[in-house]
């Protein structure tokens, strides 16, 4: 039982330091985005209540590149503490608004899926990014900073990978897990943190 033991402190550590890694060139590139970013100045307005009050307090910042059809914005992950994971969900403007409102995810999506880890964030990038579509049209990515036994608890009733990330329905037609981890989301001993509008894509009426 010892070399076992052992095996998964070594494992973990070896996880902990990729994914870390992973953090770190994310964040450089992060910064490096909002150096070159190109003033939006005159764009703010169309920007969403929730999103221009985060981008005045500087929780999302300007990465828009020259030449861009819509504006960006952004914020770096949040590194979680022990026990703890992160999970990411791309939503269009009406899930978005509903969950700023509210504090928990809505009951109308059959699969709601919530992907973990930086592999899910750059998997939920991807519907932003045009690689991937749905018919609800993401423009946002949320982050939900979550207890790691939830997490287990949801992969027991749904999970697949999806393009090498692990990725778990909540909705109906999927792990029927959306009553438990709203519930979460209001049990302050296990509170998932505030969401994170990740990286708002403001493509509504092409600005640019």
């Amino acid at each position: 039982m010892g070399v076992c033991t052992c095996f998964h402190i070594n494992t973990f550590a070896t996880n902990f330091y990729r994914n870390n890694l992973k953090l770190k060139m994310e964040d450089d590139d992060y910064e490096r985005a909002v150096r070159n970013a190109v003033p939006i100045t005159s764009w703010l307005k169309r920007l969403l209540p929730y999103e221009k009050d985060l981008f005045d307090h500087g929780e999302l910042k300007n990465i828009t590149h020259d030449g861009a059809s819509a504006v960006w914005l952004e914020s770096p992950s949040t590194i979680p503490k022990p026990g703890q994971t992160n999970v990411y969900r791309p939503m269009g403007d009406i899930e978005a608004k509903y969950l700023v409102a509210n504090g928990q995810l809505p009951n109308t999506q059959p699969y709601q899926a919530i992907i973990e880890g930086q592999e899910g964030r750059e998997y939920a990038n991807k519907y932003l990014t045009g690689k991937k579509w749905t018919k609800t049209h993401p423009t946002t990515i949320v982050e939900f900073t979550s207890p790691i036994e939830l997490i287990e608890t949801l992969k027991k009733r749904q999970i697949k990978v999806e393009d090498g990330a692990m990725s778990m329905g909540l909705g109906n037609k999927a792990g029927k897990g959306l009553d438990i981890f709203n519930e979460k989301m209001d049990d302050p001993p296990v509170l998932l943190g505030s969401y994170g509008l990740e990286k708002v894509w403001d493509g509504r009426d092409k600005p640019f």
